[in-house]
């Protein structure tokens, strides 16, 4: 995985070509890191220089308004006002938190509030053990909740903001580096996690999650995370004038790609389901 640093360095060894067309991009610095490199050396390639500012969602949109920038990628929470009245808006990546446990838990699923339970210091229940979730043979065995954390991942904000009513975790909730968490949870079948990635062991499984108590259980797949199933998510949003439709066309395009898709990826971050961005990408090439 390339860390923010290599990509800084793999961005300003390209050099766009003199009279390049300029396409200013002020894209969430949440990601805008991952997207630099590929970006620069297509640009490189079809003499195109995308001038990229890694800056806040907000600043981003301010820029766009004052005519600034030409595209804007910005973060918007759950529940957030997206801009369609004032701008073209199109669904681009997701961030997610997931909640993992030992493959040999019997507990496949679980809803937000019991999350909330185990995690929050100032919500409707209060569960320390297992018996508590209603698990037949773990009555005794104490829950040990994990939080995994990266310098680049807003995951547990994300898990706090999307989970907890209170938004304060309990004392009792260990912060583990994302490293090593997979290895506690296969060592401590009574532990569960909260991860800014997919479980790579196979000894690890993801949780799947649901809204409501009794609302159907959905699993942080691409499909799901993308059609907001899965609700701990933050969802990216490529955004532009209607007026500059044609002339941001081909980077659009480009950030449907595979090679964006799997820049993404490779740092914990959803691209859009496949499918979604080959009907994006026909859509676009149906109204050059």
């Amino acid at each position: 995985m390339l860390s923010r640093l290599s990509f800084f360095f793999l961005a300003a060894a390209v050099v766009a070509p003199v009279g390049a067309e300029e396409i200013r991009i002020a894209a969430s610095d949440l990601l805008a890191d991952f997207i630099t490199e590929p970006l620069q050396v297509y640009g490189a390639e079809h003499t195109i220089k995308f001038e990229i500012d890694s800056i806040g969602s907000l600043p981003a949109l301010d820029q766009l308004r004052s005519d600034e920038i030409d595209v804007a990628i910005i973060a918007v929470p759950e529940n957030a006002v997206v801009p369609r009245d004032e701008f073209k808006v199109f669904p681009f990546a997701y961030d997610v938190a997931v909640v993992a446990v030992n493959e040999s838990n019997p507990i496949d699923e679980m809803s937000m509030a019991r999350l909330g339970g185990i995690f929050g210091s100032d919500e409707e229940f209060n569960y320390t053990s297992w018996g508590d979730m209603g698990l037949s043979g773990w009555g005794n065995r104490s829950i040990k909740p994990l939080a995994a954390q990266t310098e680049e991942s807003i995951s547990l904000e994300l898990f706090k903001f999307s989970v907890l009513s209170g938004g304060h975790m309990k004392t009792t909730v260990a912060e583990v580096k994302d490293a090593e968490v997979e290895e506690l949870l296969v060592s401590d079948a009574a532990s569960i996690a909260i991860m800014p990635r997919l479980p790579k062991n196979k000894k690890v499984k993801a949780l799947m999650i649901s809204s409501e108590a009794d609302g159907p259980a959905f699993g942080p797949t691409d499909d799901n995370v993308h059609y907001g199933d899965y609700p701990i998510r933050l969802a990216f949003y490529i955004i532009y004038n209607a007026r500059d439709e044609a002339r941001v066309q081909e980077l659009h395009r480009v950030l449907m790609s595979d090679e964006i898709a799997d820049a993404l990826r490779e740092n914990n971050l959803f691209a859009l389901p496949d499918t979604v961005r080959r009907k994006l990408t026909i859509d676009l090439d149906l109204t050059k």
